[in-house]
C-alpha cells in the first residue's frame, strides 16, 4: 500500500513541475513585444547637381529635441585628397561669435544647411575629393556624414568672380554708384571689397558671418572718427551697405562694430540696428 501511495505522489509531483515549466516557457518567449526601431536625430549630406551641397539635421523622435551651440559657427566640413590629407577647412579663415546658443527641433522637424561649395573652394586645385560635414552642435558633432566630390577647381568658379560691382559717393556726396573692380578670387572676399571702397582712413579689424551667412558684422577701428558731416556718414553707410548686399546674395543684415563694441557712435548717426535691404542709406531721409 505505502508503494501505491508513494507512486501516485511521485506521478503528482512530476506533473506540478512539468505545468511550471511550461508556463515559464510561455513568459519568456511567446509573450514579449516585438523589439522597437530606435529613434534619433539625424544627419544627412548631399552634393547637388550645381557643385553645391546641403546638410540636413531632423528630429526622428516623437518628442522635441534641444540642440546646444558653443559658438555661433553652425556647420563645419573639410575637404579631403585621395589620401585623406585636409585641403580645405571651412572655418579656417572665419571668425565666429564665442557665445552658447540653442535650437528646439519639434518632432519630424529639419534644419537644411546650404553649403556654398562654388565660392568657398575657390582657390582649391581641381581634382577628385572627399566632402566631410558635421553639426557643430554638442549633441551632434560626432555624426559625420561623408561624399565623393569632384571640384572642377579656379579655371571654372572663379571666372566669374574676378569682376565684381562695388559702390562710392558720386561727385557731390548725395547718392551711391556702382563701379567695377577687379578682385582675387582665391583670397577673402569680405576684406578685399572693405580695402576697395574704404577711402577714409577707416580700416576692417576683422569680421563675421554667421546664421547660414545672413548676417555680416564688420568689426572697424576708431578710423570711424574720421567720418564727418551727416551727407558724409550717410554716403559712407550707403558704399558699405550696397557693395555687400550686391555680392553676398544670402546677406539680410549688415552690423557695424567699433573695436569689437556697438552701437558704434558717429558724428551725428548713432548706429544701433543692421542694415537691410530694403533701405537706400544714403539720404538722411531715407
Amino acid at each position: 500500500m505505502k508503494k501505491v501511495i508513494w507512486s501516485a505522489f511521485s506521478i503528482f509531483i512530476i506533473l506540478m513541475l512539468a505545468s511550471c515549466g511550461t508556463n515559464n516557457s510561455d513568459t519568456t518567449t511567446g509573450n514579449d513585444p516585438e523589439p522597437q526601431e530606435d529613434k534619433n536625430v539625424t544627419t544627412k549630406l548631399e552634393v547637388k547637381e550645381d557643385g553645391n551641397a546641403s546638410f540636413t539635421i531632423k528630429n526622428e523622435t516623437a518628442e522635441e529635441t534641444t540642440l546646444t551651440y558653443p559658438s555661433g559657427q553652425e556647420i563645419e566640413y573639410q575637404l579631403l585628397d585621395e589620401e585623406d590629407n585636409i585641403v580645405f577647412t571651412y572655418s579656417a579663415n572665419k571668425v565666429f561669435i564665442l557665445k552658447i546658443s540653442e535650437k528646439v527641433l519639434q518632432p519630424n522637424e529639419e534644419i537644411v544647411i546650404l553649403l556654398d561649395l562654388q565660392t568657398e573652394l575657390v582657390g582649391v586645385p581641381a581634382g577628385s575629393y572627399k566632402l566631410v560635414a558635421w553639426s557643430t552642435a554638442e549633441e551632434l558633432s560626432e555624426q559625420k556624414q561623408e561624399e565623393a566630390y569632384e571640384w572642377m577647381g579656379n579655371e571654372i568658379a572663379g571666372e566669374s568672380n574676378e569682376t565684381i560691382t562695388v559702390y562710392r559717393g558720386d561727385a557731390n556726396a548725395e547718392f551711391v554708384e556702382p563701379y567695377e573692380v577687379t578682385i582675387d578670387p582665391t583670397e577673402d572676399l569680405v576684406p578685399q571689397i572693405f580695402e576697395e571702397i574704404m577711402v577714409l582712413e577707416v580700416g576692417l579689424i576683422d569680421y563675421r558671418l554667421e546664421n547660414n551667412n545672413t548676417e555680416l558684422f564688420l568689426n572697424m577701428d576708431s578710423g570711424l572718427d574720421n567720418v564727418q558731416g551727416s551727407a558724409g556718414e550717410n554716403i559712407f553707410i550707403g558704399t558699405i551697405v550696397r557693395s555687400y548686399f550686391e555680392n553676398f546674395p544670402d546677406l539680410e543684415e549688415i552690423y557695424f562694430e567699433e573695436e569689437g563694441n556697438s552701437p558704434v557712435e558717429l558724428a551725428h548717426i548713432v548706429v544701433t540696428d543692421p542694415f537691410t535691404r530694403d533701405k537706400v542709406y544714403t539720404n538722411p531721409n531715407n
